[in-house]
């Protein structure tokens, strides 16, 4: 038995020893087959991740020279500036040496239209032509600026060495940005808006490329080099390459090596404006002074010029062979590693096959219990799972999945209720075909910066639905489906709504509160003298006969000062200050009594009035004379509006909230544009024709309202929102209220 035991384990493994012999060469063949293919694939992703370092680079340095650029239009800005008067040596000092200091300039010039300098700013201090600063610059600029099409814009000049004789590597450029009178000072009151000649500022391109350029590193020795569109190196780690002409340069260093690669990138895709990636031969690196392969990647800076944009563009070179050797090395490790583990286990599957039947019972109950624990955690991720997608369902947020074309791929039922579309009509939809054009292409915006950061991004704004504004608070979350490795956005968004319309309630309280204060004490103010001319011309009247030339002068001032009293009265009036003390009103009774009184002037214009009064309705809470104005005032407004045949409707009803009732007041005038419709309870805001209105009835009804705890609402549409059905209605709501 011992012997037929060993006879078959003998047997088995020859088996194993054949086995593993074969899948050891056949592991050592795939190796080597997959070392072939993965090297161009590392490669190429080594040479990607270079160009990520390339395009952020050029896009450090572009908005350097963009912050240098809204500097210099804040400093074109400023009445000192545009004027530079003997008074503003201390404020061009104050402005122009923290923009010296923040953005690389060496020197601000400001140069009037005749080509004269009014004054310098430098590292030197700053010398202006009333301090006998007597230096003329040739204008070459002049015709430049002077072009009415230029202005607002800035231009950026060819390179040029900051001094030829001594500083010849150290390269600058200038910003050139047009000066118009624009701004006014107490000494220019009156802006002229005429062309005063141009801004220039000096930028240190060879300081600024030092704050950037020489941090980069690509792999372990990798370095960052910038080129112009001439060729020129306005970067490079070997200084005395800086200012040389990078096809020269290198055939000088090295003439045995062939550079046509690398000078056919610079000519036909760098010099161009172009990014990319690529490889070439080079002599040397740091160092190391031998031929070697290096890879490239480059990407552009583009900088606004007078007729043409200037190109710079960004390199990003490392050794080919840093790349290599680590493949290499890695894949031979892993081989070795591979065929190890792989022989381990074919020797141990050998014991395991003889001794299998000794705790192939225990083997099998492990597995059974490994199976029910698998089924244990699968019917709980499912019962998660199904938690989860019920809360986003059951959630009063909107919950979807987007894609970075604005598809949207899936959606809960509050997003398919807010839509009216159910879902399986709207999945698969278009953002375009669900919000305005305007509004989806900001949403894209932001959707596709969350799919190239990787980051989340939060945003409040407001979405039109069915012809009504909601303003959603949306979290944009990156995702990745793990089964087809697709990227989309998760997007949760929060109506917010509600809480904008309070802030927005709470801005006109607070506006009303500071202007009622002040109204309430010029009122006061104007009333006490008022009230003596007042009584003093009432005993003149009782002196003179009437009918006279005299008595009739006076009538004339009594009826001019009730006039003033009248503008106070409602000055008072909008300050909240009022002596009436009902705080309860038969709400029907107050609409009809003041109905009654506009009644004729409707039918003057040609106005038909059409009212509704729900029966049975309780008192409010807010005193009639009060309730009566703000009517007035709505009706007016919708007189105005209407200007010919229109209808006025006025109903009174019940609210959907228990314990609220509700005016409204609605026309079918030429409604109020979008733009003004925040703007219309502000205080002297108006759109009428001077003279025509004081903007001060919104404000004053809205007042009256919120004292008494109520909220006044307008929706409104123009004809070329609604082209036949304009109008504007208001809504007044009040609080139910029983006298004690």
């Amino acid at each position: 038995m011992i012997a037929k035991e060993r006879a078959e384990l003998h047997k088995v493994t020859k088996v194993v020893a054949v086995i593993a012999v074969l899948l050891l060469l056949g592991t050592g063949y795939l190796g080597f087959a997959t070392i072939r293919q993965m090297r161009g694939l590392i490669e190429g992703q080594f040479n990607e991740e270079q160009l990520v370092l390339a395009r952020a680079t050029a896009q450090r340095i572009e908005a350097n020279i963009q912050t240098a650029i809204t500097d210099l239009i804040l400093l074109n800005s400023l009445p000192a500036v545009q004027y530079c008067d003997p008074e503003s040596y201390e404020i061009l000092l104050l402005s122009t040496l923290p923009v010296l200091n923040r953005d690389n300039l060496v020197e601000i010039r400001r140069v009037d239209r005749d080509g004269r300098t009014l004054f310098v700013a430098n590292d030197q201090g700053i010398g202006i032509r009333h301090l006998s600063l007597a230096q003329n610059e040739a204008g070459a600029y002049l015709s430049w600026a002077s072009d009415v099409s230029n202005r607002g814009r800035t231009m950026g000049t060819a390179l040029r060495s900051k001094d030829p004789a001594f500083e010849r590597r150290q390269l600058v450029m200038d910003l050139i940005i047009p000066t118009y009178e624009d701004s006014s000072s107490s000494l220019h009151p009156q802006p002229s808006h005429g062309f005063a000649g141009y801004l220039k500022a000096t930028l240190d391109v060879s300081r600024l490329l030092l704050q950037i350029v020489p941090a980069i590193r690509s792999g372990k020795s990798g370095y960052a080099w910038v080129l112009d569109s001439s060729g020129i190196f306005l970067y490079h780690p070997e200084s005395s390459f800086v200012g040389e002409n990078a096809f020269d340069v290198r055939s000088n260093r090295n003439p045995q090596i062939s550079f046509a690669q690398i000078n056919e990138i610079q000519r036909n895709e760098m010099m161009k404006g172009k990014e990319g990636t690529g490889r070439y031969l080079s002599g040397w690196h740091r160092e190391v002074i031998e031929p070697m392969e290096k890879f490239i990647a480059y990407a552009p800076v583009r900088i606004q010029g007078p007729y043409l944009d200037y190109v710079w563009s960004v390199a990003v070179v490392a050794p080919a062979e840093e790349v290599e050797g680590i493949i290499i090395s890695v894949y031979g490790r892993q081989i070795f590693l591979e065929g190890l583990v792989l022989f381990l286990i074919l020797l141990g599957g050998g014991v395991v096959v003889l001794h299998a039947m000794r705790w192939s019972n225990a083997l099998e109950e492990e597995v059974a219990a490994k199976v029910n624990d698998l089924h244990w955690y699968a019917n709980e991720l499912e019962t998660f799972g199904a938690r989860f997608r019920a809360l986003a369902e059951n959630t009063e947020d909107l919950v979807f999945t987007l894609d970075g074309e604005g598809i949207v791929k899936t959606m809960n039922q509050y997003m398919s209720r807010l839509f009216g579309v159910s879902t399986d009509d709207l999945a698969g939809q278009s953002l375009y075909c669900l919000l305005p054009f305007d509004q989806t292409e900001d949403q894209l915006q932001l959707i596709n910066q969350v799919l190239r950061s990787r980051k989340g991004q939060s945003t409040e704004t407001v979405f039109r639905i069915h012809d009504q504004d909601f303003w959603f608070k949306i979290q944009y979350l990156p995702v990745r489906d793990e089964g087809s490795g697709e990227d989309y956005v998760l997007a949760i968004g929060r109506d917010v709504t509600e809480r904008k319309s309070l802030e927005r309630q709470l801005i006109n309280t607070e506006k009303l509160a500071s202007l009622g204060t002040l109204a309430a004490g010029v009122a006061h103010e104007i009333n006490n003298p008022l009230g003596i001319m007042m009584g003093f011309c009432e005993l003149l009247l009782e002196k003179i006969e009437p009918g006279t030339m005299e008595y009739n002068d006076l009538k004339t001032i009594e009826r001019h000062g009730l006039h003033c009293k009248s503008i106070i009265e409602r000055l008072l009036s909008f300050a909240r200050i009022s002596e009436e003390t009902e705080a309860f009103c038969d709400l029907n009774a107050s609409v009809e009594a003041i109905l009654a009184v506009v009644k004729h002037t409707l039918t003057m214009n040609s106005i038909k009035l059409v009212s509704s009064f729900a029966e049975g309705l309780p008192i409010v809470g807010i005193d009639s004379k009060g309730l009566q104005q703000v009517l007035l005032n709505l009706i007016s407004n919708a007189i105005h509006a209407i200007d010919g045949q229109g209808v006025l409707r006025v109903a009174t009803r019940c609210a959907s909230e228990p314990g609220w009732l509700e005016i409204v007041v609605a026309d079918t005038g030429c409604g109020i544009k979008k733009e003004f419709l925040p703007r219309i309870f502000d205080p002297f805001f108006t759109t009428k024709k001077v003279g025509e209105g004081t903007g001060l009835g919104l404000s004053v009804s809205y007042g009256i309202v919120s004292q008494y705890g109520g909220s006044i609402e307008c929706e409104s549409y123009t004809e070329a929102e609604r082209p036949g059905n304009s109008g504007t209605a208001f809504t007044i709501r009040l609080r139910i209220g029983e006298p004690s």
